[in-house]
């Protein structure tokens, strides 16, 4: 089940004349805020590894979004992507770190020393550094335009049972970068975060564990959420565009909105049962 389509309808553009920076725009909720920015009047440098994937998301968007092909763990990528924003569209207003990995689920007991390593490498630098990274290259411009920052957690950025042993832990660290950003860059940037729950999307685990999607099957899953339907990006991404608008999220900082469905209302799945793998 998915939710209804509600009518196009015109609103006040809350995000006309600023300029944003997404980070795995390619797909999945990055895409899905991507094109929610644009229907809000901003202007979008979109950052993704697959630069077909990328090519295909943003070309309908016309030329309010350029695609920027990068890593976000690669320093010089990030500082590209900022470059571009700057040369392109003049300024840098906000920055969504929203690069992600998933890590199949799995617990600590099912890895073996080797995928332990390894896989830890994989999500914490993509999910943890990646965003250090991305927010180290934009700080100046985002300082200058006293922009904003709205990373994108986790309802595994609150508790565990929604993720394994790797990805709680990089989820709690990001909040966490959120929240000392928001005391560092007070009275000069927002920061925020976006606590999401399941979404339906193409979010990838590590190369380690199997690599390709990781998140289970909608009907796995929907009949745990409270909502009744298993939400799509654009479903969640108002809420980054509220967060982003300098008049609707004026009084926001260091807060962590929770998109989740109301899973906590139910809890995760017991970690010895089928719908936990």
């Amino acid at each position: 089940m998915t939710a209804q389509t509600v009518p196009a309808q015109p609103w006040p553009a809350r995000l006309e004349g600023s300029v944003a920076l997404v980070t795995g725009a390619g797909s999945g909720i990055g895409a899905g805020v991507m094109r929610r920015f644009v229907r809000e009047g901003a202007r979008v440098v979109a950052m993704g590894r697959g630069a077909d994937r990328l090519r295909e998301a943003v070309e309908p968007l016309g030329p309010a979004v350029v695609a920027m092909p990068g890593d976000v763990t690669d320093p010089a990528d990030c500082r590209d992507a900022v470059d571009l924003a700057l040369s392109h569209f003049g300024k840098l207003d906000v920055l969504v770190p929203n690069a992600g990995m998933y890590d199949q689920n799995a617990a600590l007991s099912q890895l073996s020393l080797e995928e332990l390593e390894a896989a830890y490498a994989e999500v914490f630098t993509v999910n943890v550094k990646g965003a250090l990274l991305t927010v180290h290259a934009a700080l100046p411009a985002l300082i200058e335009s006293r922009g904003s920052i709205i990373f994108t957690g986790s309802i595994s950025s609150l508790q565990a049972g929604f993720g394994g042993a790797l990805y709680v832990p990089s989820k709690h660290a990001v909040a966490g970068l959120a929240k000392q950003l928001a005391f560092e860059l007070a009275g000069r940037v927002r920061v925020n975060t976006v606590a999401a729950g399941y979404v339906t999307t193409d979010l990838v685990g590590p190369q380690a564990l199997g690599g390709g999607s990781s998140l289970p099957d909608v009907d796995r899953v929907v009949h745990r959420l409270p909502t009744g339907f298993a939400p799509g990006p654009d479903d969640i991404a108002g809420v980054y565009a509220m967060l982003a608008s300098r008049m609707d999220g004026a009084a926001v900082t260091g807060a962590v909105f929770s998109v989740d469905s109301g899973q906590p209302l139910w809890g995760p799945p017991r970690p010895d049962t089928e719908e936990s793998s």
